[in-house]
């Protein structure tokens, strides 16, 4: 079975936390307010009377509540609890709550007097806590006592919990004090840097560097700034998302089944199922709101907390699932004994089905298992969290039969017109016209997502491919007869001609080109409408123009709004700090890129008088001016296929140290050894890859 180490990481004397403000969750905000579903005002699903269904934070006070993390108030006279999420933490409160959320609760000295110094006053109920913080280096007994002194107004431990004072607790927990020290004489990039205490200014700066926390508002940090209980209480709980605890009923493992009265589990080689009612809430871990139990990623890893035998918080960890898909030819079907026989590396195995196994054709429809026949190619999916006990037999989970692979065809033309239903192309024999299938796969080379209406008549060669019924599966444009400017200068614009006046970047070849209502607007390849490019076409600079002469006269086809470039180094001046450097279409662009950082995968010494002609990088570009912001060097290496996940289409690699680098299919270039498009069903787990790096970020992999 693998080892999905994240499952088992145990906290263990230290805290993690995760303080990031967002506008959906006021994590740490300076006016504390309810922030609730709309309309909502029905008690939720937690033990606490105030906190109603919706409310931002309920998902996490209803986990903390079952990890004894938080208690809340009683009402003696109704015997029911509040949690007064509204109210201000203290600071002894925010202790306590770390104390038990570190697991450290059974190192509490109850027995022994404690005294502290006459000025720093906490509860006496409290004391042995912070005593705790203070032996376990959360906080400076020296530094605590010395601000308890300096306020003459507040106690010590009523006070409110402070933005910088929690960050501080939050880099002592984690083990970062070095790196705050080390931090500690630079300033912060907040505008409000000046009214951070600087004792706190290390700790601050450390916080962001760790992308724990960022600013109260975009530039402002906040500092004195209090937390309230609810807020604080989704912090803890976010952290558990890298730091799951170790508490009697938690369990972490891979949803197998669910039903609206159970919930399945197969965790430490063991299925076990859960009953569920009325009070379990379904949630994803990047989610601070409930969701259905039907978006619960099956074969996806849980976290599930049982109370009382029943199944109460229920949390997906992610969208990866623990299944592989594998394609193989059929050998032979025996509907006596349940199998069907496949070649792996040219070995016969066995695939042992069942009537709960799935038979599918391509549309997802179910079929009869006779219809799969000899030299068939099938699509297998089958988990990878249980060990297989038999040598070559394979259990699969479903069997999709494709039947596009028994006979298909392809012609190649000009695109003469296309809609909904068909597609007419010019081979120059003759137009050939094709239905299209209900699912046709559309690729146009700088288009993400691409569709049938992105393409452009009289101007796209294509390659169309059919299946056995003779329907179009697939468009593939081949060449797209357009010409191209990089980052011209708009100097004339008449919205109601739809009319740009454009000149290179020096300032010469003015030229007129026309939109219309064809014309595809994007952002770095994906679609935006004309509202949004027209709003904020004045203040971004960088741009490419791709257009065609229609009717005598130069239309604009894709009108993108770009923040890179990908190219080569053709000239490098350090003096005049002005980079040239040529494009994969052949354009030489030159660009100023002061100021401009340097990003490289293995290589974080690398400098501008190492950068020699013929580099190959990404040119990360300023929106708001002609310059270039980062230099973001190209590196292959080569690494392992981990995991795919189907649904989202993301891929899992790791290399040979084990670390892990996640991409996603539609967001890169993923090419075979010749350099042909390849498809997400062609990268297998377990497969080695060359995966190229534009800095730290996946652009291109190649399937050797």
């Amino acid at each position: 079975m693998p080892k999905h180490i994240s499952w088992k990481k145990i906290m263990s004397g230290a805290i993690a936390f995760t303080l990031i403000a967002g506008s959906a969750v006021p994590v740490l905000t300076a006016n504390p307010i309810a922030v609730e579903a709309a309309t909502t005002t029905a008690a939720g699903i937690t033990p606490f009377v105030d906190i109603p269904a919706g409310l931002y934070a309920e998902k996490h006070i209803y986990r903390l509540s079952l990890q004894q993390i938080v208690k809340g108030y009683q009402d003696k006279k109704t015997g029911t609890f509040t949690f007064q999420y509204n109210n201000t933490i203290s600071q002894e409160e925010a202790v306590i709550m770390a104390i038990r959320f570190a697991g450290l609760v059974n190192e509490l000295n109850t027995t022994d007097m404690i005294i502290f110094d006459e000025k720093f006053v906490v509860k006496e109920d409290y004391k042995p806590y912070i005593a705790l913080a203070f032996e376990k280096g959360l906080l400076d007994r020296e530094l605590e006592y010395e601000l308890a002194a300096a306020d003459t107004v507040n106690k010590w431990g009523s006070k409110a919990a402070s933005r910088e004072w929690v960050t501080k607790l939050v880099i002592k927990a984690l083990g970062s004090q070095q790196k705050a020290d080390e931090l500690a004489n630079r300033a912060t990039a907040f505008t409000d840097n000046n009214k951070i205490d600087s004792k706190y200014i290390g700790y601050v700066n450390a916080a962001v560097e760790l992308g724990l926390i960022k600013g109260l508002t975009a530039t402002t940090f906040g500092p004195a700034s209090p937390i309230n209980r609810a807020s604080f209480a989704t912090i803890l709980s976010r952290a558990q998302k890298d730091f799951p605890l170790e508490v009697e009923g938690q369990h972490y493992g891979i949803l197998t089944a669910i039903t609206d009265k159970s919930i399945t589990i197969y965790e430490n080689d063991v299925e076990t199922t859960y009953a569920t009612d009325a009070t379990t809430g379904y949630y994803e871990t990047d989610n601070d709101f409930a969701i259905d139990r039907k978006d619960l990623t099956q074969y996806g890893e849980v976290a599930v907390f049982v109370s009382g035998g029943n199944a109460k918080f229920i949390e997906a960890q992610g969208k990866e699932t623990y299944v592989k898909s594998e394609t193989f030819t059929v050998g032979r079907v025996n509907t006596a004994d349940k199998t069907i026989y496949v070649w792996v590396d040219n070995k016969p195995a066995e695939i042992k089905y069942n009537d709960n196994v799935k038979i599918l054709n391509a549309k997802g429809e179910a079929i009869a298992v006779t219809a799969i026949k000899e030299n068939d190619s099938i699509t297998v999916l089958r988990d990878t969290f249980r060990e297989n006990s038999v040598p070559n037999t394979i259990t699969p989970i479903s069997i999709t039969l494709n039947e596009s692979a028994r006979e298909a065809s392809t012609v190649t033309g000009i695109l003469d017109n296309s809609n909904s239903k068909s597609i007419t192309i010019n081979t120059g024999k003759g137009l050939v016209s094709k239905f299209l299938a209900t699912k046709v796969a559309v690729t146009i080379p700088s288009v993400n997502n691409a569709s049938i209406t992105d393409l452009i008549k009289e101007v796209d060669q294509v390659t169309i491919t059919m299946n056995d019924k003779d329907e179009v599966i697939s468009i593939v444009v081949t060449e797209r007869n357009l010409k191209t400017m990089h980052s011209p200068s708009i100097v004339y614009f008449d919205d109601e001609k739809q009319l740009i006046m454009v000149t290179d970047t020096n300032g010469d070849n003015a030229q007129a080109i026309y939109l219309t209502a064809n014309t595809r607007y994007t952002m770095d390849g994906v679609t935006v409408d004309y509202k949004t490019v027209n709003s904020i076409v004045d203040s971004w600079s960088n741009i490419v123009l791709r257009y065609a002469e229609q009717n005598s006269k130069k239309v604009v086809i894709q009108y993108d709004l770009v923040s890179k470039y990908e190219g080569e180094i053709v000239l490098l001046n350090e003096a005049d700090k002005m980079v040239t450097f040529s494009l994969a279409d052949g354009s030489i662009v030159k660009m100023d890129y002061t100021g401009a950082s340097i990003d490289s995968l293995t290589n974080t010494s690398t400098n501008f008088s190492n950068i020699k002609v013929g580099t190959k990088l990404t040119l990360g570009l300023s929106t708001s001016e002609l310059k270039v912001t980062s230099f973001d060097l190209h590196e292959t290496i080569q690494l392992t296929v981990q995991s795919v996940t189907q649904s989202i289409k993301e891929i899992k690699f790791k290399d040979s140290k084990n670390n892990t680098y996640f991409a996603l299919f539609d967001e890169v270039k993923v090419v075979k050894a010749d350099g042909s498009a390849a498809t997400f069903n062609e990268i297998v787990t377990g497969k080695t890859v060359s995966v190229m790096f534009a800095g730290n970020q996946i652009s291109t992999i190649t399937i050797q």
